[in-house]
């Protein structure tokens, strides 16, 4: 079996979906948090999330973004939906990159300090948020309502979802109002899936430890 080594800073942020899988999968791995900038320059592109695979022979795979890491993760467990449904594998990479657009929008809104281009940031984030609630509150609602975005098992987005809202809600810590889009009067379908992902044993590790 081989392990793995995840780079990411100490605070949550892009790899919890990455930790949510490892973890799920019952991967063996750890987390290495680099001195930063000291190590920047040995990054492969100067940036983490970054993913060590240690092979039995002693031979590593390395692989930057945590987009890429996620998806090369999920093909690996077989987490994805069917390979022969090109159909399903863009809805599939449009609900996750949905769920990112969202989290790179807390980012820059925890980011700026001058106040109207903040202001702008929370209008655009609040309409964002807003969109992708409801569309995939009307993707769940088509998948039959059963806790998950796909068939009734655990898959790709499910796994995203847990994660990306763990990192949103500590990036969006003290501010109650930017959360509200997600409650379960307003992301009930949504809310369902998290709640049955946090019931998953296999993740029962994670939720201790993500701090969301």
């Amino acid at each position: 079996m081989s392990m793995y080594t995840l780079r990411h800073f100490q605070a949550p942020g892009r790899a919890e979906p990455c930790k949510a899988i490892l973890e799920y999968t019952g991967a063996k791995w750890t987390l290495e948090t680099p001195q930063w900038p000291q190590e920047k320059m040995n990054q492969p592109i100067g940036k983490l999330p970054v993913l060590v695979e240690t092979n039995k022979d002693g031979s590593r795979f390395i692989l930057s973004d945590s987009l890429a890491i996620e998806q090369y993760l999920v093909c690996k467990h077989n987490l994805s939906v069917s390979e022969q449904d090109r159909q399903l594998l863009a809805r599939q990479t449009e609900l996750r990159n949905q769920l990112n657009d969202l989290f790179q929008m807390t980012m820059l809104i925890t980011h700026v300090t001058e106040p109207a281009t903040r202001t702008n940031f929370v209008q655009r984030y609040m309409t964002l948020a807003k969109d992708v609630i409801a569309y995939q509150e009307k993707w769940l609602k088509e998948n039959g309502s059963t806790g998950h975005y796909f068939g009734n098992k655990t898959t790709y987005v499910d796994l995203a979802l847990l994660g990306t809202m763990c990192a949103i809600r500590i990036t969006l810590k003290g501010m109650p109002e930017m959360l509200e889009p997600f409650n379960k009067k307003n992301a009930p379908l949504m809310n369902n899936v998290m709640m049955m992902m946090e019931k998953d044993t296999k993740l029962t590790k994670y939720m201790s430890t993500c701090q969301c």
